[in-house]
């Protein structure tokens, strides 16, 4: 929404502080009453139109999976909501990456919200993580492998990654890049690592972000698969997004990665996350 900013009211003295007449003659157009005293009116303003706002939202209630009642299942459900909105919109196979002679690998996974598939996804991230087995839960190296071997067959498909930046604005710009341009869901590691998290859609002003680089953000749509949690694509503002509540049920912001205890490499891309996560933030970003 474009926002009106209206001058407030000019007054032009007499003597030595008064201003130039060609000042003048640009800032205001002279009238005279009946009185024969002078009045000021304001030329009509003239500028650029206010910027286009775009907006895109992928996300579907009815396919969307709560992790409850498995409190530790938060990227499971992640999983499991993500692939039936990606099933939703897929033309059943993805192409390489730019630049890249990967060969294409066809979507398998069919829409399915029930308690079968969390746990078998659940149990998948669990043996294929780098988490030690103490902890509970997936880290974001099981998040990734799940959805990439049940959406295209292996957990080398590569179409999605985990990827860390340095700061927030970085972070927020990719996820609107990501979702435009490759039309899938977005994961992100919410309280500070400990929660799994996804963005479906956003709101940004300016040029168009599937084909452009200029636009500013306005807000994204979240969702928890935490049900407590009480969000199910609700909006959130760039500003909430940036520094809102970072833990708990109605935590909205996508804070630094704090979580610990993700020690083994990782045999996808020979990292490992504790080295590779903390104290950045934390995504789980399409490729294509």
């Amino acid at each position: 929404m474009a926002r009106v900013h209206r001058a407030g009211m000019v007054v032009f003295g007499a003597g030595r502080h008064a201003a130039p007449r060609v000042a003048l003659a640009l800032a205001v157009a002279v009238l005279m009453t009946s009185s024969g005293q002078a009045q000021a009116r304001k030329a009509p303003a003239e500028g650029p139109p206010p910027p286009q706002a775009w907006s895109m939202n992928l996300y579907d209630a009815s396919i969307v999976r709560y992790q409850n009642p498995d409190l530790n299942g938060c990227a499971a459900a992640a999983t499991v909501s993500m692939l039936n909105l990606v099933a939703m919109y897929s033309t059943g196979y993805t192409p390489p990456p730019r630049g890249s002679s990967l060969p294409t690998n066809p979507f398998r996974w069919q829409i399915d919200i029930s308690w079968n598939a969390l746990e078998g996804v659940m149990w998948f991230e669990r043996k294929h993580m780098t988490m030690l087995k103490g902890f509970k839960g997936s880290d974001p190296h099981g998040w990734r492998n799940a959805l990439n071997q049940f959406g295209w067959g292996s957990m080398r498909a590569g179409v999605y990654r985990d990827t860390t930046y340095s700061t927030f604005d970085r972070a927020a710009r990719a996820v609107v890049d990501d979702l435009a341009r490759t039309n899938k869901p977005v994961g992100v590691l919410g309280w500070a690592g400990a929660h799994a998290q996804y963005i479906t859609g956003y709101m940004v002003q300016g040029e168009d972000p599937r084909v452009s680089d200029h636009y500013t953000i306005l807000g994204v749509f979240l969702s928890d698969p935490l049900k407590e949690a009480g969000m199910k694509n609700v909006y959130i503002t760039y500003k909430s997004w940036k520094s809102g509540r970072s833990t708990g049920p109605s935590a909205v912001r996508l804070s630094k990665y704090l979580e610990s205890g993700s020690t083994f490499v990782d045999p996808v891309d020979g990292k490992v996350g504790d080295t590779e996560w903390r104290h950045q933030f934390v995504l789980i970003e399409p490729t294509r």
